[in-house]
């Protein structure tokens, strides 16, 4: 497996009418995201905490090259109650959701240049201020969605219930941040219950679903359209 390091961006195209309210660097950060002071709390329709740069021209760009995806824990032991391959198959099934949709609305590209997002995401369940940092990716080749209908396993749907999405968007060329976010799973009664996973699959591809569409509004005016 490879140790790339990675996080969320989705959260890079929401707007709010109010003035920005950042957040105090969160002392359970894991450090996937260079700068938790940039964030402020979402509205309403965005993720949790948020970060886009005002002064971005989005129009400028229609391509992504996309990291892949990651997950932070604190060494390797420390979800050793979750099933390895469940870990494992979880990261698979979100790339799986964000390179289909980006792969709709947007060109994927393997080297930085004009016009070209670098996107990292990550799912994280580790604190910067632990010893050991442990980053899991998936296998190559995985089949991340060939048990859909088995129920999820007790330890790994405490782990979902208490994970973060993290994420940042750069321009690929000079590394400027775009974006940046951190989202939870909401505990409010308004989440999906998570008992398969087809449940699992479900909220990441309604998760990926979303934050493309942002960018897609976002970056209209060179919108690619695959042939």
């Amino acid at each position: 497996m490879r140790r790339t390091l990675i996080a969320v961006a989705a959260l890079v195209v929401l707007t709010t009418a109010c003035a920005p309210k950042r957040v105090p660097h969160p002392p359970d950060a894991s450090g996937f995201l260079d700068d938790y002071s940039l964030l402020r709390k979402g509205g309403p329709n965005e993720v949790q905490l948020v970060y886009r740069n005002p002064e971005v021209d989005w129009n400028a760009y229609d391509k992504i090259l996309f990291e892949p995806v990651t997950l932070w824990r604190s060494g390797k032991k420390s979800l050793d109650p979750v099933p390895e391959e469940d870990l494992l198959r979880l990261v698979s099934s979100f790339e799986t959701a964000l390179r289909t949709r980006f792969g709709e609305e947007f060109r994927l590209v393997d080297t930085a240049g004009p016009g070209v997002m670098r996107i990292r995401l990550g799912i994280t369940e580790a604190r910067a201020a632990d010893p050991v940092l442990d980053v899991l990716a998936a296998r190559a080749g995985a089949d991340a969605r060939s048990r859909s209908a088995e129920p999820l396993h007790a330890e790994m749907r405490r782990f979902l219930e208490r994970a973060d999405i993290e994420g940042e968007v750069r321009d690929a060329q000079t590394g400027a941040l775009l974006a940046q976010g951190v989202d939870r799973r909401r505990h409010d009664g308004t989440a999906p219950a998570l008992n398969t996973w087809a449940d699992v699959d479900r909220a990441l591809d309604a998760w990926a679903d979303r934050l493309c569409s942002r960018l897609e509004a976002r970056t209209s005016g060179r919108q690619y359209r695959p042939q």
